[in-house]
């Protein structure tokens, strides 16, 4: 799954956020996309849900930024 932001100034402090929990495996790609995957068992509707919930949560610390995903 990808994650491109409207701010790339705020691509690192995504990161920092996502990767706080080992079973998210982040990666930059570009200077406003992230890739992204969890570990474990979960299927890609629970990891689509998962990152809803993350992204969700961050967005709402961060009302300057938007973000569009892509599966």
């Amino acid at each position: 799954m990808r994650i491109r932001l409207s701010n790339p100034a705020r691509l690192r402090h995504l990161l920092t956020f996502l990767t706080f929990d080992p079973t998210a495996v982040v990666s930059p790609i570009g200077d406003r996309d992230i890739e992204i995957s969890f570990l474990g068992s979960l299927n890609e509707s629970a990891q689509r849900h998962e990152l809803e919930l993350r992204l969700d949560a961050w967005l709402a610390a961060n009302p300057d930024v938007s973000a569009v995903v892509t599966y």
